[in-house]
C-alpha cells in the first residue's frame, strides 16, 4: 500500500469516527463513554494523519504537484480550537454546556474535516495518482519513511 492509499485509508476511518460523533450528537442525552472513546479515537487517527501528511505534502510539493502545503497544515491545526473547546465542556461537568459545545463545535469539526478530507481525496490525491507512476508512489512511500 503506497503513502497515498495509506491516507485515503485513514480518510475512512477518520469519517467512521465523524458519523458516530453525529449519532452522539444527535441522541438527546449524552453517552459520555461513547463520546470520549470518539474523541480520543479521532485525535489519535488526526494526529498520525497529520503527521504522515507532514512528511508527504512537501515531497510532493518539491516533485510534480503544487499544493497549498501551509493552508493544508494550518486547516489541521485549526482544529485544535474546537477540539479543546468540546474537551473543556466535557471537564466541566454541565451536561447543557457539553451538548452546546457539541452543536457548536461538533459541527464545526464535523464540517471542516468532511471539507479537508473531499479536497484531499477529490483533488490532491487523484492527481497525484494520475502523475505519479507506481515506481513514483513506492519511491514516494520510500522517502516518507526516511
Amino acid at each position: 500500500m503506497n503513502s497515498i492509499e495509506k491516507l485515503k485509508q485513514e480518510h475512512e476511518e477518520i469519517e467512521r469516527e465523524l458519523i458516530e460523533l453525529e449519532a452522539i450528537m444527535e441522541d438527546e442525552a449524552v453517552n459520555y463513554s461513547n463520546l470520549l472513546h470518539v474523541i480520543k479515537s479521532l485525535h489519535e487517527l488526526w494526529d498520525k494523519h497529520e503527521q504522515r501528511e507532514e512528511r508527504i505534502f512537501p515531497i510532493l510539493k518539491n516533485e510534480k504537484i503544487i499544493i497549498p502545503v501551509k493552508t493544508m497544515l494550518f486547516e489541521h491545526r485549526e482544529l485544535n480550537v474546537h477540539k479543546e473547546a468540546i474537551n473543556k465542556a466535557i471537564m466541566s461537568g454541565s451536561e447543557f454546556e457539553l451538548k452546546d459545545a457539541l452543536n457548536k463545535h461538533g459541527k464545526i469539526i464535523i464540517e471542516k474535516l468532511r471539507k479537508h478530507i473531499n479536497y484531499e481525496d477529490e483533488i490532491l490525491y487523484r492527481i497525484t495518482l494520475e502523475i505519479f507512476t507506481p515506481k513514483e508512489l513506492d519511491a514516494l512511500e520510500e522517502e516518507e519513511t526516511e
